[in-house]
């Protein structure tokens, strides 16, 4: 399930995230900041509008690895770069590592200066930033929600990502293979739990 929290002119989307990668498997909260698409009004003043969740501009990942002892947020990262949608590299930060959710809640008081070190324009920024101020309660409640220590067992966190099952699936392929057989189903994957 994805959680989107819709502002003006961004939006911030929570979600559990499951994610297989060369060595083992990791997963737990991620928060992104994407732009919002404006498209033109259609219809009467009475008809709804689309919304469009676009281009990111920020993304946290408050992952464990689960090779360790849940909780262990032994893979939280963000992502300051991306080449298109496309994310560039994971920054790390040991504050990030000591007191995840904390951390992002840092970040996301201090919208601003996030906004600027990304180098994302918007038209009123401070107006963005006391909206998200207003809502962090809620969107850290959220965040909380989606946290690896609350995803218990293999069934309920693919039950939390089965949007993205196509996603697991194209993980599996890359980077998990049994011996004889190939690719592993990636509805067992999950399993490692």
């Amino acid at each position: 399930m994805l959680e989107a929290f819709v502002f003006n002119e961004i939006a911030i989307t929570v979600r559990h995230w499951f994610e297989i990668g060369p060595e083992d498997e990791e997963h737990g909260a991620r928060i992104e900041i994407r732009r919002l698409a404006r498209r033109e009004h259609r219809g009467s003043e009475f008809a709804p509008q689309p919304i469009e969740i676009d281009d990111i501009i920020w993304r946290a990942d408050l992952f464990d690895t689960l090779s360790e002892p849940p909780g262990n947020f032994a893979r939280a990262h963000h992502h300051m770069h991306f080449d298109g949608n496309e994310p560039v590299d994971r920054d790390w930060d040991d504050r990030l590592s000591a007191d995840p959710f904390g951390w992002v809640q840092e970040q996301l008081d201090a919208l601003p200066e996030l906004l600027a070190a990304r180098g994302a324009d918007l038209r009123d920024v401070q107006g963005e930033a006391e909206d998200v101020r207003r809502n962090l309660p809620v969107i850290m409640a959220a965040a909380r929600r989606c946290a690896a220590t609350e995803c218990t067992n293999p069934q309920q966190c693919a039950a939390q990502t089965r949007d993205a099952i196509e996603i697991v699936a194209m993980q599996a392929s890359l980077y998990r293979t049994d011996s004889p057989g190939g690719p592993r189903d990636p509805r067992t994957v999950e399993s490692a739990h």
